[in-house]
């Protein structure tokens, strides 16, 4: 059904059409002295309306994750994200993933039980990206100061450059290759 840019309005005065509803169309609601529309009644219609009840119960997994399950469990992941009734996980790590794994059934009826019209329709786990990325990227690297008297040498040896950013350039360069090192 195509959308010519009329905007159908109900009795009631909302917009109903499947476009987004903005600040301004609320604002007309609520300016009119007669309408029986309050911002409190408006928002639960509004998500009625648009079919988001669900999605908001669904979602409100996330602001309840630390009271719904234990810190031990909490303190090592965190809800990501809901695709088509899947709660996706970050885990801190492998043992962890493997673990939640093995939880599976006990998380996913945990988590039901506190929904109020919808539920999950399984878990999902995945790792952390840091921890990702490190394996991705290698080992990481660490900060090792180089000894007062190295440092003293190399300027010493580099005196002789008479370009003075060359020689600066030359003694950061050489400063980093031996204050980084792999772990």
């Amino acid at each position: 059904m195509k959308n010519d840019g009329v905007v159908k309005t109900s009795t009631s005065g909302i917009n109903t059409t499947p476009s987004r509803i903005t600040i301004k169309v609320l604002a007309e609601i609520l300016k009119k002295k007669d309408s029986l529309f309050e911002l409190g009644n408006v928002l639960p219609q509004l998500t009625r309306q648009r079919g988001w009840e669900e999605k908001l119960d669904l979602h409100s997994i996330f602001l309840r994750w630390q009271e719904l399950l234990d810190s031990d469990i909490t303190d090592h992941c965190r809800p990501v994200k809901i695709v088509k009734k899947i709660l996706w996980v970050e885990v801190e790590n492998s043992a962890w993933l493997q673990q939640l794994q093995f939880q599976t059934v006990l998380l996913l009826e945990i988590l039901n039980k506190s929904l109020r019209i919808s539920t999950l329709g399984g878990l999902r786990f995945c790792l952390e990206e840091r921890e990702k990325d490190e394996k991705k990227n290698g080992p990481s690297l660490r900060y090792v100061q180089p000894p007062a008297k190295d440092v003293a040498a190399f300027e010493r040896q580099v005196e002789s450059i008479s370009d003075k950013d060359v020689r600066e350039s030359l003694v950061r360069f050489w400063y980093l290759s031996q204050a980084c090192r792999r772990e």
